[in-house]
Parts: C-alpha cells; sequence; structure tokens
C-alpha cells in the first residue's frame, strides 16, 4: 500500500516536469496525437478551408500553405553530444504533418467513420466504400544541417511541396523561432530540413492526391490550352503566400493572393523536380549487401 508522502511525491515529480518539461512527461507524444485527431475530427470539424457545403475551391495557393509549430529540445531528447538526438527530429515531424493533413484533409479523411465518397466508379469501390479513407506514410528522409541544444525553442514549418498520381510529398523545416517571416528562410537559419511521402488508401485502393483534393475544395477542376508554357511563364510566377493554415487572409508583402490554378500547377511541376530525388530511393532495395 503506497504512503501518502509516496503520493504527493510522484505529484510534485509530475508537477515539476509539467512546469519545466514538459515533452518529457510519459505518454504525452500519444497524447498530443489523440488531442490532434480529436480536434479536427470531431470538435471542430465543422471547421474547413472551404466554402462548405457548396465546395467552392479555397483560394488557389491554400493546398501549398505551411503549418507553424513552436517547441524545444527536451531533456529525454538529447543525445550523448548533448544536443537533440537525431531520431527525435521523426517524432515532431510525425505531429506537424499530421497537424497539416488533418487541416487540409480532414474532410476527405474517415479513419473514424467510413463513408462512401471518393471514386464511387472504382473497380474496388463496392468492396472498398464502407472503409476508411487513411493517409500511410510511405517514406521519410532527414537532412542535418546545425545542432539543436538542450532547452534551445524552434519552430517546425510543414507544407505540402507537390503529388503525383500516387503520391503526396510534403517539406518540413526546423529553423530558429521568427525566421520564418516570409516564403523563403535563409539558409542559416534552417536547423534540418525533411521530405515525407503519403498514399491515400481506401481499403485495398489507392486514391490520387488530386482526387482527395478536389473533395476537399483544394484544387480546381480548371485547365488551361495545352500550348501554355509553364516553363516560360515562371519568371511571372508570383511568390507563395506567407501564410499560416491558421489566419485567414493570404498575404505577399502587404498584397493580398493573386494566385492563380496555373500557379498551383507550375509550383506542383517545380516541387516534382526535388521529388524526383526522393523517388530515386526506390531503387535502392536492389543494391547488394
Amino acid at each position: 500500500m503506497f504512503g501518502l508522502s509516496y503520493i504527493v511525491g510522484l505529484l510534485g515529480v509530475a508537477v515539476t516536469f509539467s512546469f519545466f518539461d514538459p515533452k518529457a512527461i510519459p505518454g504525452i507524444w500519444h497524447m498530443r496525437m489523440v488531442n490532434i485527431l480529436f480536434r479536427h475530427l470531431l470538435w471542430h470539424k465543422e471547421r474547413t478551408l472551404t466554402a462548405f457545403p457548396f465546395r467552392a475551391p479555397a483560394a488557389p495557393s491554400t493546398i501549398f500553405r505551411s503549418h507553424h509549430t513552436r517547441t524545444y529540445c527536451s531533456t529525454v531528447e538529447i543525445d550523448m553530444n548533448i544536443h537533440k538526438s537525431n531520431s527525435t527530429f521523426y517524432t515532431d515531424l510525425d505531429l506537424s504533418r499530421l497537424e497539416l493533413l488533418m487541416t487540409l484533409f480532414k474532410d476527405a479523411l474517415t479513419p473514424l467513420s467510413p463513408r462512401a465518397t471518393l471514386a464511387a466508379e472504382h473497380a474496388y469501390s463496392r468492396r472498398n466504400r464502407r472503409r476508411p479513407l487513411i493517409a500511410a506514410l510511405g517514406g521519410v528522409a532527414c537532412l542535418f544541417r546545425r545542432e539543436i541544444k538542450p532547452y534551445q525553442r524552434y519552430d517546425v514549418i510543414t507544407r505540402v511541396l507537390t503529388w503525383d498520381d500516387k503520391w503526396l510529398y510534403v517539406v518540413s523545416y526546423f529553423v530558429k523561432p521568427g525566421s520564418a517571416q516570409g516564403s523563403r528562410i535563409a539558409e542559416d537559419q534552417i536547423f534540418a530540413s525533411a521530405i515525407s511521402r503519403y498514399v491515400f488508401k481506401k481499403g485495398r485502393q489507392t486514391v490520387t492526391p488530386a482526387e482527395v483534393m478536389r473533395h476537399s475544395g483544394l484544387l480546381s477542376d480548371e485547365t488551361w490550352p495545352s500550348d501554355v508554357d509553364i516553363a516560360a511563364r515562371r519568371r511571372d510566377h508570383p511568390a507563395l503566400p506567407h501564410r499560416d493554415l491558421t489566419r485567414d487572409i493570404a498575404v505577399v508583402d502587404g498584397k493580398e493572393d493573386t494566385w492563380t490554378w496555373l500557379d498551383v500547377e507550375m509550383e506542383r511541376q517545380r516541387g516534382l523536380s526535388f521529388a524526383h530525388y526522393f523517388s530515386g530511393l526506390n531503387d535502392l532495395q536492389s543494391m547488394s549487401v
């Protein structure tokens, strides 16, 4: 039987951790993940980025806007070199990516309540129509540039990089607090950068990222003449609006968002040039050991 002093001691330790190092509390990562799912899928389900229920597309640049999270290097994240352990970058990525996906696609992702949505005409749809649509992580690569010292604060900035017929690519940056004041971040402000890819699955059926985006009102069916030279138009391509997804107004140097759907396609193709190198790692399994 535990005595009162023992219980008081445990409470004291818990309060100390909560005040000085909340990330060190056992199970806190899992609680934060559950909290993100709860907020987006249950509590704030009605808060969307589009003109629901009319499905009017959001502003064109919305799909590329970033999500910002501020955190710090906890004592449980320190390695033998007395800085943030490389492996702990991935736990921060899990939280940042989940927040981004839920913010953008929570009306399409249905892990808690399967619905008969998306690709109803697909051959697998009869079998999979009542199965949930989920985003499955298919790979991560992280480049480390500068150390993060104990208790040092940093921002994790995550946004959609690009997509193809199967994969949605997401890019994340670990940066010094407040350094992301525009569409570009100075290299000396970056601690690490990472690229991840997701595939949308409904049972055994793969749903294309473009289809999920259209269902979420983040991509238009608008097309342009086939003779449009996208490469030639890049010199007039406006900068990506500096906007956190938690804000309502997009601003580019004090001006409103001027992006068009053609600009979205141009940005997607620009991102594919980076994603191509990441996808090249698929052939790594063919190497001998």
